[in-house]
């Protein structure tokens, strides 16, 4: 079996530093501890690829993991392929799972029993200015997906994607939210830390306190300059909310 043409392996170890980047994100968002992460990949890909597509990875996750999850270890790396691989021509899992274990930080009456609750569809509008509103659809999940304006070749199958011609928002996932089926939480990535996030007016910093989305609030993005985006943003539900 030939080896893939050289195109298609850089869009894979692009679309696999993505999503070791968000991997790592994902575990700094909540409260998984780093040092005890032992770290397993595999990758899928629809022919053999060149030899040094290996080293490549190996790079890739370890020099990710070394430099966002201390004290995690990459403990083995895996190949196969499958040329019936549907689009885009790619698959990787990355274990164990990086769902956050959920962080109790704001001042909530959760503690008291709680009745069983269907999961509700959450809709979340942003807004900028008189011009610019975006619905987006959430449904009840027990992760995390980002939320912000980027380009890359791989489409996700969970995310907040906005446009890329809104350009007064920053570029890149600097934003993760979860909605569990009765609120919606933020949590701020590593990503872009030139950049403070606030979320009602309130700092929102990697590795720290989740927030939880109020009914109408703002989401704010200042560079440290005089550059600033204030978006508002308003939740409805739909089907049992309580």
């Amino acid at each position: 079996m030939s080896t893939a043409d050289p195109h298609y392996e850089r869009g894979v170890l692009d679309a696999f530093r993505r999503a070791v980047e968000r991997y790592c994100t994902i575990v700094n968002a909540g409260g998984l501890d780093p040092g005890s992460l032992r770290i397993s990949v595999s990758v899928l890909t629809l022919a053999p690829m060149s030899r040094e597509f290996g080293g490549k990875v190996h790079r890739i996750v370890n020099q990710h993991v070394d430099a966002q999850l201390p004290r995690a270890r990459v403990v083995s790396v895996g190949f196969a392929v499958d040329p019936a691989l549907p689009e885009p021509g790619h698959r990787f899992l990355i274990q164990p799972p990086a769902l956050p274990a959920p962080k109790q930080t704001l001042p909530l009456t959760r503690a008291e029993p709680q009745m069983h609750v269907a999961p509700a569809t959450a809709h979340l509008t942003l807004r900028y200015g008189a011009d610019f509103r975006w619905v987006c659809h959430l449904a009840s999940a027990p992760g995390w997906v980002p939320l912000g304006r980027w380009t890359g070749q791989a489409i996700r199958d969970a995310s907040v994607r906005l446009p890329e011609y809104a350009t007064f928002l920053p570029r890149g996932e600097l934003l993760y939210l979860r909605h569990d089926g009765r609120r919606v939480e933020f949590a701020r990535s590593r990503i872009r830390p030139d950049y403070l996030v606030t979320i009602d007016g309130v700092p929102l910093h990697a590795g720290g306190h989740l927030i939880q989305a109020g009914a109408a609030g703002s989401i704010g993005y200042a560079d440290g300059t005089t550059s600033s985006t204030l978006l508002d943003y308003h939740l409805a539900w739909e089907g049992g909310h309580g």
